[in-house]
């Protein structure tokens, strides 16, 4: 059996580890043919942040940015695609960062000559949870 000193050292690496450890968390909704309307990335990893937004000016430490890219998916209609980045100290659960997502989505086409495209491919309802509860339109 191990001593008290060997433990410790090895629950402090432990602990020292998993407080390193980073997440990020990454939902898509709204299928065109040009890819996704909108994709929303939170992480609790700040270069994840500098990486995705590395194209934001900016004059201090980034927190977060949004990068509009436009596309024809239609070969006519002008759409902007969206990406949301953002920092966070607590990641949100996989459901709340899909409700998010989804209802960011809504937002984003409504603003745009398309027809809403925010239902397809989920059928109106909730990924990330395994029993089916129906999203909010």
């Amino acid at each position: 059996m191990a001593g008290p000193r060997p433990v410790s050292i090895a629950l402090a690496a432990l602990l020292t580890l998993a407080g390193c450890a980073t997440s990020t968390r990454t939902a898509r909704m709204g299928p065109l043919a040009t890819g996704p309307l909108v994709t929303l990335i939170v992480t609790d990893d700040r270069a994840v942040v500098e990486r995705e937004c590395r194209e934001v000016p900016a004059l201090g430490p980034i927190l977060g940015c949004s990068i509009w890219r436009t596309v024809h998916p239609d070969g006519r209609t002008e759409v902007k695609m969206m990406k949301v980045v953002r920092y966070t100290d607590a990641l949100p659960s996989a459901l709340a960062l899909e409700i998010d997502a989804h209802e960011l989505c809504h937002v984003v086409a409504a603003l745009q000559p398309i027809d809403d495209p925010c239902h397809l491919g989920n059928g109106g309802v909730v990924q990330s949870v395994g029993n089916i509860r129906g999203m909010t339109r």
